[in-house]
């Protein structure tokens, strides 16, 4: 949701004549035709095939586009056709902040992007209909930990990798729920759009690149122009591959910004299911690897991430001593920035393989060390 100074730069308007096309280009009334919009190829796979893990899924999809082609082979085809702006070497500059920042990322992720996901109405109503956060919630929370590690893996997203695999694997995940939906009685279209459509999608591509980014300088980590624009980037080509429309991904992170208010504000409403369901969110990952955190911490970072509005809209109440513990995170995080920028280069690549195999350990303990239980095929 907008911060209280996201609510001052609303209301300031465009301040270029860039900014005022893309004011228009994101207006909530020309993103209204994009909840009508879902994802074609993907849908026509999973209309034909059985549901199952996303590994199946893709396993099946694989085999029956070499043996039928059609609909498998122009899902798989659009997946590896890698569109003319990506550039390899650029992207491994994003993969390398975002292995370096994974330690901040899963914090954030957990605090901002899908607490604050919960304030934004019509798309959390796919999470609570399908029950994916009220049941086997740490499950969840380790799954998306996966992806987040699979897509910086060593290979990053290049055609083939792992984290190429589980870009596809989530898209047909993301798939197969709107088949659920569409089917059972617990969606209605005519009042909550299309399930998982466009631009839910690419509001979630902004949780974790856009919120990310907002979330490290509150923890104060202060990227440069160059380090943004990298991060912002990586999840460019994530997102496409996850399925959004290239109209929907964003070119620069200023026009992300722009885009990132104007989507907050059209879907922004909080609800006592949404605040119930942060919650108890927060109150199973208390305590769990790789944080091992107290509920009592997890409230207060949500607060102060989120901004004054969410924690009133959703009562979030915690400890002085926890909001003291929190500042000093911050304070912390400054420190580091300073002392990280004065390191080389080899040893901020070495820094982030440590954290990239620590993620891996606590991704596999949270799970319970059986690869029956992953949610996406490999682990990068």
């Amino acid at each position: 949701m907008p911060t209280p100074e996201e609510y001052r730069r609303i209301e300031s308007g465009p301040q270029s004549p860039q900014e005022y096309v893309w004011w228009d280009k994101y207006s909530h009334e020309n993103l209204e035709p994009w909840r009508k919009i879902c994802d074609e190829k993907a849908d026509t796979c999973t209309a034909k095939i059985k549901r199952g893990t996303p590994a199946q899924m893709l396993d099946e999809v694989i085999s029956r586009a070499s043996s039928e082609g059609g609909a498998f082979n122009a899902f798989l085809s659009h997946c590896y056709t890698v569109p003319d702006w990506v550039d390899f070497e650029e992207l491994e500059k994003g993969r390398a902040l975002f292995r370096r920042y994974a330690g901040f990322q899963g914090i954030i992720l957990l605090c901002s992007s899908l607490v604050e996901g919960y304030t934004l109405y019509k798309p959390s109503q796919v999470l609570i209909s399908t029950g994916r956060l009220q049941h086997d919630v740490t499950k969840r929370i380790y799954e998306t930990g996966q992806m987040l590690h699979n897509i910086v893996g060593d290979d990053g997203v290049r055609p083939g990798s792992v984290g190429h695999r589980t870009c596809m694997e989530v898209r047909l995940l993301h798939s197969a729920v709107r088949q659920f939906l569409w089917k059972s009685d617990k969606w209605d279209s005519t009042v909550l759009d299309e399930p998982i459509n466009q631009e839910d999608m690419a509001a979630t591509v902004l949780g974790f690149d856009f919120m990310l980014t907002r979330g490290l300088k509150k923890l104060g980590v202060e990227l440069s122009t160059e380090e943004h624009a990298a991060m912002h980037y990586y999840w460019r080509y994530v997102g496409y591959l996850l399925g959004v429309d290239e109209s929907l991904l964003t070119t620069t992170p200023k026009e992300q910004e722009v885009f990132a208010l104007q989507v907050t504000t059209h879907l922004y409403r909080p609800t006592e299911g949404g605040e119930s369901l942060v919650k108890a969110l927060l109150a199973s990952m208390s305590h769990k690897p790789p944080f091992y955190l107290s509920e009592d911490f997890l409230l207060a970072m949500a607060a102060h991430l989120g901004g004054v509005d969410l924690e009133r809209d959703f009562h979030l109440q915690y400890s002085r001593r926890s909001a003291i513990k929190v500042k000093a995170l911050a304070q912390l995080g400054r420190l580091y920035n300073l002392g990280e920028k004065r390191l080389p280069k080899p040893v901020l690549t070495l820094y982030g393989s440590v954290l990239h195999r620590f993620r891996r350990r606590s991704i596999v303990t949270g799970l319970g060390g059986d690869d029956v239980r992953y949610a996406f095929k490999g682990i990068a």
